[in-house]
């Protein structure tokens, strides 16, 4: 089916600037990879009529996640794929996984929203309730809520189907989405997730995350399950 409007798909890539995130034990730093990563995922999304996609950061800046919060609010975006590499004090740790926002910490930025409202950019449908009912706080907190609840089962699926195309090319450290209070992914407009894409502090794993080769498969692999995930929408 021909998509009229593109799919437009925030690419975060973590740290950056004087934020080098974590170090592996050769001194690779997790923003080089993040970026690297990230561009290789934009540049197929690009080379796909279905997506656009948009990046948080194209070169070696600092953004803090508030300036990064303020970017996804202006975007009335599909959805956010946060890039990381992650670190463990024991050096034997290694593989991909998947984050997605606790609902503890979604109902926090609900309510947090609702007693003083920023500009964000929601749906056109979500914006009219809103506009249409501006005092009826108990009304947008439900309708917020809803939303956040079909936010919920839209970063699930498409985080297993990552992780299903991950498992097909790299090594996966868990195989199930985990839930945390991450203020990255806690933006109420937008479905988030975050891939940590490896252990920088695992001697092995950060000598292959450093490689265009490893780069690649993971951002075929999340590219692929994008496609899929969406053309099944269609």
């Amino acid at each position: 089916m021909h998509q009229s409007k593109k799919i437009e798909i925030i690419v975060d890539a973590g740290h950056g600037g004087q934020d080098p995130g974590a170090i592996g034990q050769k001194g690779l730093q997790e923003k080089k990879i993040n970026i690297a990563i990230a561009l290789k995922i934009s540049k197929l999304l690009n080379h796909d009529h279905m997506f656009h996609a948009i990046l948080t950061r194209k070169t070696d800046i600092y953004l803090s996640i508030k300036k990064r919060k303020e970017f996804f609010k202006k975007h009335h975006a599909n959805l956010l794929i946060s890039i990381h590499v992650d670190s463990s004090k024991k050096k034997s740790v290694s593989g991909a996984s998947i984050w997605i926002i606790s609902k503890n910490r979604m109902y926090r930025e609900i309510n947090s929203y609702l007693k003083k409202p920023s500009i964000i950019l929601f749906s056109k449908q979500i914006e009219n309730i809103l506009k249409e009912h501006q005092h009826d706080i108990f009304l947008k907190k439900t309708i917020l809520d809803l939303q956040s609840n079909d936010f919920k089962e839209i970063e699930l699926e498409i985080a297993q189907k990552i992780l299903k195309e991950l498992k097909k090319k790299i090594k996966l450290h868990k195989k199930s989405p985990n839930y945390a209070s991450l203020g990255i992914l806690s933006s109420i407009n937008i479905p988030s997730i975050l891939i940590e894409t490896g252990f920088i502090t695992n001697i092995l794993e950060e000598q292959k995350l450093k490689t265009t080769i490893y780069q690649n498969k993971i951002a075929q692999a999340i590219y692929l399950a994008l496609k899929n995930y969406f053309n099944h929408l269609n």
